[in-house]
């Protein structure tokens, strides 16, 4: 008599896994809350020797690390983040931080230099006629993650020509639909090592791949990729086999944005090396900190970062359209209107843009 076998134990594999995560995510739920000392972490970055942003940064294997602070994070603290129950915030006004809408009429304005802040870390800037482009993500979602706010954008409104940085191969910094829009634009792109035949691939035809301290100069405008403390990783890539990084800009304004950074010794380096006229700072994604202080700047870090870079005038970004940690999506702003009550020496050095909003060049 022949018997029936089925196919029971691919099912049994399937929901021992099935069990095994929820269990794990359970296990992760009910574990404490890790101890976070803020003191302690910033006494940290203070006793780096900044001659460290100047050493190799690439090990044998290939992967790209940060030499004056490797990250460390333990596969634990990431089950407890995505194990974790979000944190709570006060109610706040947040309508009165909500995305403003913005048809970018004057980019196409040759004399009308501005800084624009079009949406989570994507910002224009138009200066000595060229325009300027950090970071662009235009796309509904990063990989699986929506964004809340969705603003439609019209690529035509981009002039011919522009140049696009990106800071870092994560998905809402490197975005393929922008690129594939850009591109068409005979856009010319700076990128980080590594980056270059993603950038190719999705249709650019003219890339500057660049290490940390080394710059290029297009019309007349001087790019330099500096270091930030951060990290890499795309879905079917090693992680860190792509460089990060920050850019400075020099122009009849020196420029500097930040990209995707924690705060590190670099910024006091940077402050000592150049003289900013506008500092464009990540400070957005660092809830919860236990688990974002290393890679993300919480407000506090980010008027740390104004006095180390001693700039003259700071715009935060990194929030505003996606979620990507506990905090309320304009929260940052919020609390940075907090901070500058309490702290009111800042107030003419800090201008909070909403996204849609932008500033004149002076």
């Amino acid at each position: 008599m022949q018997r029936t076998i089925y196919p029971i134990l691919p099912l049994m594999k399937k929901n021992a896994l099935v069990i095994f995560t929820l269990a794990l995510l359970a296990s992760c739920r009910s574990q404490q809350t890790p101890h976070f000392d803020e003191d302690l972490w910033l006494r940290r970055v203070n006793a780096v020797d900044p001659s460290l942003l100047y050493e190799p940064h690439r090990d044998e294997a290939g992967s790209f690390f940060n030499p004056w602070m490797p990250r460390h994070l333990e596969q634990q603290n990431v089950g407890r983040f995505w194990g974790r129950e979000k944190m709570a915030f006060e109610a706040f006004p947040a309508e009165r931080y909500g995305h403003l809408n913005n048809t970018y009429d004057y980019l196409s304005d040759p004399d009308f230099d501005s800084i624009s802040f079009a949406d989570h870390a994507s910002f224009f800037i138009k200066i000595d006629g060229a325009t300027i482009i950090a970071d662009p993500f235009f796309s509904s979602r990063a990989l699986v993650i929506n964004k809340k706010i969705k603003i439609p954008f019209d690529f035509s409104k981009v002039p011919q020509n522009p140049v696009v940085l990106i800071s870092h191969n994560h998905y809402d910094h490197l975005d393929k639909k922008s690129i594939k829009q850009l591109s068409k634009k005979k856009s010319v792109f700076i990128v980080p090592l590594g980056l270059k035949d993603i950038i190719v691939k999705w249709g650019a035809r003219e890339v500057h791949e660049l290490d940390w301290w080394e710059s290029v100069n297009i019309a007349g405008i001087k790019y330099t990729l500096l270091p930030a403390q951060h990290w890499s990783r795309r879905i079917g890539q090693k992680a860190n086999s792509t460089l990060w990084g920050s850019f400075m800009i020099e122009a009849s304004k020196t420029i500097y944005y930040s990209g995707d950074t924690g705060y590190f010794c670099g910024f006091k380096e940077f402050g000592r090396l150049y003289d900013i006229d506008y500092a464009i700072l990540g400070v957005g994604a660092y809830e919860p900190r236990w688990f974002m202080h290393y890679q993300h700047m919480n407000v506090a870090e980010f008027f740390l970062a104004i006095d180390d870079l001693n700039a003259k005038i700071s715009i935060p970004m990194h929030f505003g359209t996606i979620s990507l940690s506990d905090e309320p999506l304009v929260y940052p702003l919020y609390e940075t209107d907090l901070y500058l009550e309490k702290h009111p020496q800042y107030i003419n050095r800090v201008t909070p843009l909403r996204v849609g909003g932008f500033i004149k060049i002076e």
